[in-house]
């Protein structure tokens, strides 16, 4: 199941309305001064952000669907379908309209952010930790590039592979979310009961994620202009949206250590001229660090019959690194 996980609505305001929507937060023991961010209602699904630069002033209300209807994103995801999305909107106007007091309603909030979320199960921790490694191998794909470096010292590519739009506002994870919430467990958001029970939950969690970060990208999907009709429009499109992207990133097919893979390139492709290029594609990936760049080392115009064979094998062409245990996992493509 495709599911909208996050989405941002914004609104820009004067220096004297900032002001006096920050001094109003009610729970000064949940409001991150460094931040700027009230966690108030972080738990019912709401986190209000207060965001300053030299020249604007905004609001943004982070919404979480799933937790704003009851439900827990981790275990539960919001399938948006026509009921549940009239009672979502009913439930952002009242808290619009409570906690800033009748000032604003939803339609004076422009979206600005949306992702749209899939959950993968698999065995354990260490079939995810695989998965991902796996797709780090594909590092580049055209249009995208690394959202994060090895001189970042926070990242970890053993739990998380973020790519980034070049220029398009769309951006695709896949990470580990039994490590996710150990690694924000600082938060304290959760009780300790609830927060053994959620790691416990999310071992063997894989989380895909497509995120529309910009107007530009939320317009090549809507045409509508109200925030109301926006939303709407793109939760009916979430599996769209979601698939478009992921079928961009990450190519068909099983994943296999390069011997494997050439060797089944060798048993089952009889035209020598097709068969070396897909293995110079194999050998060509790891060398250039991406398929992006491999594919532009190779310059080949009739590429596509090369990714049809692939795909006719159910073979991708990324391979899993010598360095790792696992020997084949199975196409992520198979999950959905």
């Amino acid at each position: 199941m495709i599911s909208c996980h996050t989405f941002e609505l914004t609104k820009e305001v004067d220096t004297n309305e900032y002001q006096q929507q920050r001094n109003k937060v009610k729970d000064k023991k949940k409001y991150n001064n460094e931040l700027a961010r009230d966690f108030s209602f972080v738990k019912e699904g709401m986190t209000v952000w207060y965001h300053q630069t030299k020249y604007k002033k905004k609001i943004k209300l982070i919404i979480n669907p799933s937790r704003l209807l009851g439900g827990d994103d981790l275990i539960s995801l919001w399938k948006p379908k026509k009921k549940n999305i009239i009672e979502l909107l009913d439930g952002i106007d009242e808290f619009i309209t409570q906690y800033f007091g009748s000032k604003y309603e939803l339609n004076d909030f422009t979206l600005t952010r949306i992702d749209f979320t899939k959950n993968i199960r698999l065995e354990n921790g260490n079939e995810v930790s695989a998965y991902i490694k796996a797709l780090y191998n594909i590092r580049k794909v055209k249009g995208f590039s690394p959202k994060y470096n090895k001189n970042d010292e926070w990242y970890n590519k053993d739990w998380s592979f973020d790519l980034e739009g070049n220029s398009s506002g769309i951006a695709f994870t896949a990470y580990d979310k039994h490590a996710e919430i150990e690694e924000g467990m600082k938060n304290q958001e959760y009780k300790r009961k609830e927060l053994e029970a959620r790691l416990e939950y999310a071992k063997g969690l894989l989380r895909l994620e497509t995120k529309l970060t910009t107007q530009k990208a939320i317009r090549n999907y809507t045409n509508e202009k109200e925030t109301v009709s926006r939303l709407v429009d793109l939760f009916e499109k979430s599996d769209e949206i979601f698939l478009d992207t992921f079928l961009r990133v990450v190519p068909p097919g099983d994943f296999y250590k390069k011997d494997q893979a050439v060797s089944i390139i060798d048993d089952n492709v009889q035209d020598k001229k097709l068969k070396r290029k897909m293995v110079r594609l194999l050998e060509l990936i790891p060398i250039k660090k991406s398929l992006h760049m491999a594919l532009k080392e190779m310059n080949d115009r009739r590429i596509e019959k090369v990714f049809k064979e692939f795909h006719k094998l159910n073979l991708s062409p990324v391979t899993i690194s010598k360095r790792q245990d696992i020997k084949h996992l199975t196409s992520l493509h198979a999950f959905f």
